[in-house]
């Protein structure tokens, strides 16, 4: 709508939150709730999220980067090397990441 006006303060603030009826979920510009990538991509994002508290903070920002994009990503190399970035480091964290790197290569086959 033309007029709003919106202030957004702190690290976690989304801004305007939108609905449009069709399940999904518009913040801050991004849509929250659906993913384009399909239930390959929906599972590889469901595994990062249970690695992420086993990482530290820098290595959380990057798979974090990585999983921002990778549900929009259409060029399959853009998408290979997001893929890969993710597995790097799930490989790094030893047998807690390996649910990740299952997810990421069902990804990369299909």
């Amino acid at each position: 709508m033309s007029g709003d006006h919106i202030q957004q303060y702190g690290s976690g603030s989304i801004g305007k939150a939108e609905h449009t009826g069709s399940g999904d979920i518009v913040a801050g510009g991004k849509t929250v709730g659906a993913t384009a990538g399909g239930p390959v991509v929906e599972a590889l994002l469901r595994e990062i999220e249970k690695l992420r508290p086993h990482l530290d903070e820098n290595d959380r920002a990057e798979v974090d980067a990585a999983a921002d994009s990778i549900a929009e990503e259409t060029s399959p190399e853009r998408r290979r090397g997001l893929v890969q970035r993710i597995s790097g480091i799930a490989a790094l964290v030893g047998e807690v990441g390996l649910p990740v790197i299952t997810a990421a290569k069902a990804l990369l086959a299909g």
